[in-house]
């Protein structure tokens, strides 16, 4: 038996149109937690395998990009195979850089977390 797996096309304009789950109430919900915590912090989002993780990221990305977010979107898994995934991350950051911020965000790496 073969299983192949289908990507959920995501609409830049709606981008839980295709969502059979009912997930953009918890997108929704994310959002507004997100805009609340001005300093960051991490989300971690948990399930079995197949579940549909990687598509609500895609989606809520999507939707973060409606609401004039700058997002990435970095897969540690597609990163495994590199002995420094720190690397691998600061290329995904530098794409939120412009004239403007750089200087900004460079500092900010450079500050102690805690």
């Amino acid at each position: 038996m073969k299983i192949k797996h289908h990507e959920i096309e995501i609409s830049q304009e709606n981008p839980f149109f295709n969502c059979q789950l009912g997930r953009e109430p918890y997108a929704r919900i994310l959002t507004d937690i997100v805009k609340t915590y001005a300093d960051g912090f991490v989300l971690g989002i948990n399930n079995e395998w197949g579940t549909g993780k990687t598509t609500f990221v895609k989606m809520w990305q999507q939707y973060l990009k409606n609401e004039d977010f700058q997002t990435i979107y970095f897969n540690a898994w597609e990163n495994d195979f590199d002995n420094n995934p720190l690397v691998a991350l600061m290329s995904e950051l530098k794409t939120l850089t412009n004239a403007k911020n750089e200087k900004a965000l460079i500092q900010s790496l450079k500050k102690e977390p805690f």
